[in-house]
C-alpha cells in the first residue's frame, strides 16, 4: 500500500480540495457545521498569499493520482511552526499514510531549523492524538469552546525539535 502512495508538494489547485474535504469529512463524521469550512479556508488563503517554500509547505498524499490526504507546516516565527490541515480520507486511515505525512513534515521542520512545532486539535480525534504522541508531541493546553456548531474540548500539542 505505501508503495502506491506519492507524497508531493501542493499546488494552487489543491487549495479548494483541502477546504471541501475538511468541510465534508468533519460534517459527516463529527457533525461540524458550515462555519468549519471558513475556519479552514481563511487561514489557508492567507497561507497561500504569503507562501514561502523555504519555510513552509503543504504535502499532498496521492494514490494512483487521487488525493487521499494532506498535512501542512505553517511558519509562525523563525523558531516555531504550526502543523495544520492534517486529514486523511476515511478509507485510507490505518495504512501508514499519516506516518508518511508526519515524517515528511518533521523532517522538513528540522531541515529548516525550527525548534518547536505546535498544533490544535479536538479531544475526540483519538487516532490523530495517538499519532501525535508517537512522534513526541506533548499535550500543553485544553480549553472548552463552542465552535462549528458544537461544544468541544480543543487541545494544544507541542513538539520540541
Amino acid at each position: 500500500m505505501k508503495d502506491e502512495i506519492l507524497i508531493r508538494d501542493f499546488n494552487e489547485e489543491d487549495l479548494d480540495h483541502i477546504v471541501i474535504r475538511h468541510g465534508d469529512i468533519y460534517a459527516r463524521e463529527h457533525d461540524f457545521d458550515e462555519s468549519f469550512k471558513d475556519y479552514v479556508r481563511n487561514p489557508l488563503n492567507e497561507f497561500y498569499e504569503k507562501f514561502d517554500k523555504n519555510s513552509q509547505n503543504i504535502w499532498i498524499a496521492e494514490e494512483k493520482g487521487k488525493t487521499v490526504g494532506f498535512i501542512a507546516l505553517v511558519k509562525v516565527d523563525d523558531d516555531t511552526a504550526q502543523l495544520r490541515w492534517f486529514l486523511l480520507e476515511k478509507e485510507m486511515r490505518g495504512k501508514g499514510i499519516g506516518n508518511m505525512l508526519m515524517k515528511t513534515l518533521i523532517d522538513f521542520a528540522k531541515e529548516k531549523n525550527y525548534k518547536n512545532i505546535y498544533l490544535w486539535t479536538v479531544d475526540f480525534l483519538d487516532a490523530a492524538r495517538h499519532l501525535y504522541e508517537k512522534y513526541g508531541f506533548e499535550l500543553q493546553d485544553r480549553k472548552t469552546s463552542i465552535v462549528w456548531g458544537k461544544e468541544l474540548i480543543e487541545e494544544k500539542w507541542s513538539l520540541k525539535l
